[in-house]
């Protein structure tokens, strides 16, 4: 594996259509002159991963990086559905050394440098403001969904720190040119697309034929060709505060001291994607092993709102005082980087796609982590770019492709965001939330299992979404979720006719037993 260096790998071939003699041109004080194919704007996990595939099918990519690896980053918790397509994306495009980073056993194996965290699955558990958290004999304050059978061949929670440098460095060894570090001031097209910046005090200038914006919340594409990314359309509302930290308690420890069961969950709570789930939003925490752990605060703007609200550490302390066994769970951890408090999360731009350019999902919209979502989406975004690269490239039914790729990741934005959205109006509720979350694992297992069995379509949509009659009774039973979560206290008989709709409506897709009142919320891999 090459080492990263601040500078560009020799050049190659130009692209026929513009004129220079060589795709890189330059010298200590002169601009820097690149001529490629396609431009990849953020050279994240996604932009180097795409960046890989397309060198693989024999074009010229080019990565354009405005910070420098390795960087801090979050988006860390991967799914089924993400190492399908990861593996699926290596496999295809020859890139046997990435592989292995599609399971835990084998990521251990092959790179034990490289931290990551075990995801078995998810994890929820309800807490209440300023009370402890008391275990229910019946677990109906809690909820696991395993995800996978074993430790060898769960999911992984990525050190986005390390995960993303690998990558970029892989990219680098493949010769991909590569410049971190570039501030980019203006994209225009000027017989296809021109990128002007300044790199380490060096100007810039980058032609490409077709434009990957893969730069994540900085959407730097759109915000150069003035596209509108506020979060149009979008119901969920929420804000966080969050960080890496060091000596956090692991909360099955805590879970059993409180006269908890541990032995009844279906996988170790810790080695999840951990929710607590709060009267004013939730938290996350993903452990790494590296002795660290990503943890955040989500607030319901509905009941915590973001404006004036004070410092990020203020925040954070409040948090912890405000639910006892959380603040034991943190009583000795410490931030190793200073958190970090955004405004809304929700974003998503007007348009994410053109003749000549693209926007990879994580670049087009964010809604929430509460689902663990975006990575996998993102994955599946490179494969249809890879799909359309590979069967369209340089054939008039190439700039066909775009209209059909903006259609179908609006359309999933607005599922994403139903199932979030409800999730949130459920909190309150955590019986509630226990039954609509069902929607999310019965698509998402639905769809793992068509791709295990090789029955996927590439006119598959995220989490099964495309299948009229599934989408419809999602959005049914988000509508009824709407109505019975405006009541303070929820009759035991809506309760129970609620999940018989939702046991009845995922029945088609339900593979793994789920809305099944005898498990009690425990729901192991099957």
């Amino acid at each position: 594996m090459q080492s990263e260096t601040n500078s560009a790998n020799a050049p190659h071939e130009s692209d026929a259509d513009f004129s220079a003699a060589d795709s890189l041109r330059r010298s200590k004080n002169a601009m820097i002159r690149v001529n490629a194919e396609i431009a990849i704007v953020g050279a994240g996990f996604a932009g180097s991963l795409l960046a890989l595939v397309l060198h693989q099918l024999h074009r010229k990519p080019v990565l354009l990086e405005q910070g420098r690896h390795p960087r801090f980053a979050i988006g860390e918790s991967s799914t089924p559905l993400a190492n399908l397509s990861f593996e699926k994306l290596c496999r295809t495009y020859d890139l046997p050394r990435l592989t292995p980073l599609s399971k835990y056993g084998s990521w251990q194996q092959t790179y034990p440098e490289l931290a990551c965290g075990l995801k078995r699955g998810f994890s929820f558990f309800r807490h209440h403001l300023r009370q402890e958290f008391a275990p229910q004999i019946d677990h109906a304050n809690e909820l696991l969904v395993a995800a996978s059978p074993a430790d060898a061949v769960g999911d992984t929670h990525w050190f986005r720190e390390q995960f993303d440098h690998f990558l970029a460095q892989e990219a680098q060894a493949a010769a991909i040119p590569y410049f971190d570090q570039t501030q980019i001031t203006a994209i225009t097209r000027d017989r296809g697309w021109l990128l002007r910046g300044v790199r380490a005090e060096q100007e810039i200038e980058v032609k490409a034929r077709f434009l990957v914006d893969a730069s994540g919340p900085a959407s730097v594409v759109a915000r150069e060709l003035g596209i509108d990314c506020r979060p149009w359309g979008l119901r969920t509302n929420s804000w966080a505060v969050y960080s890496h930290f060091a000596g956090v308690e692991f909360w099955e420890n805590l879970f059993a001291q409180s006269g908890g069961k541990p032995a009844d969950h279906p996988f170790h709570c810790d080695d999840a994607a951990l929710h607590h789930v709060l009267d004013h939003g939730w938290m996350w925490v993903l452990r790494f092993n590296n002795g660290l752990a990503s943890a955040g605060f989500v607030f319901n703007e509905a009941k915590q709102a973001c404006r004036n609200s004070p410092p990020p550490e203020a925040i954070w302390k409040n948090a912890l005082a405000s639910y006892p066994a959380i603040a034991r769970q943190f009583s000795a951890a410490r931030a190793v980087r200073p958190l970090i408090r955004t405004e809304r999360l929700q974003r998503r731009a007007k348009q994410v796609a053109g003749a000549d350019w693209a926007m990879l999902p994580h670049s087009a919209y964010f809604i929430d982590p509460l689902l663990s979502s975006g990575i996998a989406h993102t994955l599946l975004g490179i494969e249809r770019l890879a799909r359309i690269f590979e069967r369209h490239w340089e054939r008039p039914s190439f700039y066909e492709q775009w209209p059909e790729y903006e259609a179908t990741l609006q359309r999933e934005i607005d599922f994403v965001d139903q199932l979030v959205h409800g999730c949130y109006r459920a909190f309150d509720h955590f019986a509630l939330l226990a039954v609509f979350t069902m929607y999310y694992f019965a698509g998402a297992i639905y769809s793992e299992t068509r791709r295990r069995q090789g029955n996927a379509s590439p006119q598959d949509e995220f989490l099964f979404s495309h299948h009229a009659p599934f989408r419809a009774a999602v959005s049914q039973g988000y509508q009824k979720l709407l109505h019975l979560s405006k009541n303070q206290s929820l009759a035991t008989d809506a309760l129970i006719a609620y999940r018989r709709q939702v046991a009845a409506d995922i029945a088609p897709y339900n593979l793994a037993g789920l809305c099944d009142p005898s498990k009690q919320n425990l729901y192991p891999f099957v």
